[in-house]
Order: structure tokens, then C-alpha cells, then sequence
């Protein structure tokens, strides 16, 4: 497939993982249209070679405008109150088929459940996978498990860069096949280039690990030894609390209470390493250690470092 003739249109591109796909879409020799609302966001994926278009998923004529051209779209919603969030779904797929684009490649934020259930964040996936489905659209969906870029978090990468701790609320006993961004990234890529549509792909790790063994090979790759804490629901809800406001620490901590009371659901979703799959031909995920080692100037120029390693 030669890429120079297609147009990849990333949503929410200023973040981490929209980040990661526009990147990766233009290291393969896409064309890249970046959907922002923020210009100075945007301004800095021009330096690299990605178009900013300046969108509002509320607003149907500026997403009209940024299917320009396009060809295909990775895309991602942004976590919100649901009927919000439909509505900034509906707006995205309708503005996709006006395009007559050739593929929608829906690139799920976070571990979701393929089944439907209660758990919010589930239930959210859920609705927007259906509408994807219902659309008309050919499409595949990229399901991660659980992100490693979760430690680039400002006061997570501030933990384990000065205490050498990586504290989480999930029991240390947890097996999780750990993704990243830039892995899920080059999947949906990957599917794009292989015209693959249809599927349902969950994107995980090469190996499923528990917090200890987590921890020794971030260890390993970052060159100080980091430990794994398992932090409590309720002490992890009222933190979230105080920094989001009422009643999002409720929210947030729902998806870890189902993982602490449904383990074999937790298992389903989170601990599966990695399986070659049909369509995803040349895609081969990062190991821990590699990931760690890539990002390791991200924890060494932390400010106030201190060496308790």
C-alpha cells in the first residue's frame, strides 16, 4: 500500500494517545490532518510535519471542514457525560460519511469489555462502539488493556523518578499484559495499511505480569529500582475527588472496583498477552523493559530528583 495517497484525520490529537497516532501516521507516510481545539497544541504538530485542524466535536461545520481530503480517521471520544458524549460521536461519524471515507479505525481510551455491563466506562465504550457499528462505515475497533504511559503522569512519573515507587489501585496479584500508546497507535495504523476492517482487536503486551514483576523490569529498563504499591479504592476515590471535584472520584474508581470484585473479568480483560491476529500482519508489540528504556529521559529529568534508588 503506498500511504503518500492517503489522509489520516486523528481526533483529539493534542493528547498522549492522539498524540501517538498523528506521529505514528506520519512517520508511515500518511498525510496527517490533526484534529484540535487547542491552536497552540496545533502549532506544535505543524513542527512535525501534521496538519491542525482547528475542530469542535460539538460542532458539526468545523468537523465537515477537517474530513477534507481525508481517507481515513482514527477515532477517539473524549470521557464526559454520555449523552455529551453520543452526540460528539454522532456528530464525528456523520461528518465521516459526508467524507465517504474508507475506514474508521475506533481507538478505545482505555480496558473496556467487549460484553455490555454496568460499569460507566463500559457502558460508554459500549454505546460508542455500537454507533461505529450501525454506521455504515467499514471500521475496526483497538481494544488496549492497560497503558504503561499511565507512569508519565506528572505526579505518577514524580513517584517512581524520586521514591521509585509506581503506586496503583489494582492488587499487586493483578496480571496485566501492559500496552502502550504508541503500540496501540501502530496497530490502527497497521490496520489501516492492511485494509482491515471488521474486527475487534484487544491490543496488549507480550507478557502478562503481576505488580512485582511489573516493577522489576521497569526497574530493569529505567536502571533504579522501583517497587509496586497497591493503593486502596477508598484512599485513591478521595484523592481523585479533591483534584476533580464531587463525584468524579466515585466515577474514576468505578472501572478498579469492578477489577477488584470480578477477578476472572479482570483476567479477561487485562492479563491476555498479546496473540498474532488476522489483518494485524507486521505489528509486534513492545516489551516493558523496551518501552521503559525509550522513555527513561522522561523520569531522569524530573525536577528535585533525589537518589533513593
Amino acid at each position: 500500500m503506498s500511504n503518500q495517497k492517503h489522509r489520516i484525520l486523528v481526533y483529539l490529537a493534542n493528547g498522549v494517545q492522539g498524540g501517538a497516532v498523528a506521529r505514528e501516521a506520519a512517520r508511515r507516510g500518511f498525510a496527517v490532518t490533526a484534529l484540535v481545539r487547542d491552536r497552540a497544541a496545533g502549532a506544535n504538530l505543524a513542527q512535525a510535519g501534521i496538519d491542525p485542524a482547528h475542530g469542535d466535536l460539538a460542532d458539526p461545520s468545523s468537523l465537515d471542514a477537517a474530513h477534507a481530503g481525508v481517507t481515513e480517521i482514527v477515532l477517539r471520544m473524549p470521557i464526559g457525560p454520555l449523552d455529551r458524549v453520543k452526540g460528539f460521536a454522532a456528530n464525528a461519524l456523520a461528518a465521516a460519511r459526508k467524507a465517504s471515507v474508507n475506514m474508521v479505525v475506533l481507538k478505545l481510551a482505555s480496558a473496556s469489555r467487549p460484553a455490555p455491563c454496568d460499569e460507566p466506562s463500559f457502558v460508554a465504550n459500549s454505546v460508542i462502539e455500537a454507533m461505529v457499528r450501525s454506521s455504515g462505515l467499514p471500521y475496526a475497533i483497538v481494544r488496549p488493556t492497560m497503558y504503561l504511559d499511565n507512569l508519565l503522569k506528572p505526579g505518577v512519573r514524580q513517584e517512581v523518578a524520586v521514591d521509585g515507587v509506581f503506586q496503583v489501585p489494582i492488587d499487586i496479584s493483578q496480571r496485566i499484559a501492559w500496552t502502550s500508546a504508541d503500540d496501540c497507535a501502530a496497530a490502527a495504523m497497521t490496520l489501516i495499511e492492511n485494509k482491515t476492517s471488521g474486527g475487534d482487536y484487544l491490543i496488549s503486551g507480550p507478557d502478562s505480569v503481576d505488580g512485582a514483576e511489573l516493577t522489576a523490569a521497569l526497574s530493569v529498563g529505567l536502571g533504579w529500582k522501583v517497587i509496586y504499591r497497591s493503593e486502596p479504592l477508598d484512599d485513591f476515590e478521595r484523592e481523585v475527588e479533591a483534584v476533580m471535584g464531587a463525584g468524579e472520584g466515585k466515577r474514576v474508581a468505578s472501572k478498579f472496583r469492578f477489577f477488584q470484585d470480578y477477578k476472572d473479568e479482570a483476567d479477561a480483560i487485562l492479563a491476555r498477552p498479546y496473540v498474532p491476529q488476522p489483518g494485524l500482519e507486521g505489528f509486534c508489540p513492545s516489551s516493558i523493559e523496551h518501552w521503559a528504556r525509550r522513555h527513561v529521559n522522561a523520569f531522569t529529568e524530573m525536577p528535585q530528583q533525589v537518589s533513593a534508588r
